[in-house]
């Protein structure tokens, strides 16, 4: 299956804002847009950095719904505050974790959280583990 691409579709209350927004935050690229009756968008594409997504306005067929994506970056910092000046939320700081990472969480004006993340040590799996292992709670 080496020929297999996943593209993930966000449905959301507000498509063409939402295409504004990521534009904004994370320097989107808008692809092709369709609309139908009303103007709804029943289908845009978008591309941030090397990946491709899609979007929709919600219906009566596919409700809006949250999704979690991690962005891999060189300055979750400068990321994250790009997110927050477009108009996200921090649901966690961004701020170095245990477990070799520096990241955070932001939630978008849709629903759509984004954990922005860089590697800052090369840890195996077993030291992740028993790292998390000896963190409180």
């Amino acid at each position: 299956m080496s020929d297999l691409t996943v593209i993930p579709k966000l449905v959301v209350d507000g498509a063409d804002r939402a295409l504004d927004f990521y534009r904004r935050a994370l320097g989107a690229e808008p692809g092709v847009r369709y609309a139908g009756p009303g103007g709804r968008v029943v289908y845009a594409e978008f591309r941030v950095g090397a990946s491709t997504l899609s979007i929709k306005d919600a219906d009566e067929h596919d409700p809006a719904a949250g999704a979690l994506f991690t962005l891999e970056v060189a300055d979750p910092d400068a990321v994250g505050a790009a997110l927050e000046q477009a108009g996200a939320t921090v649901v966690f700081p961004i701020d170095d974790q245990s477990y070799g990472m520096r990241q955070g969480r932001l939630r978008d004006p849709f629903g759509i959280q984004w954990i922005v993340s860089r590697q800052t040590e090369d840890l195996s799996a077993d030291e992740v583990q028993q790292r998390l292992d000896a963190e409180p709670g």
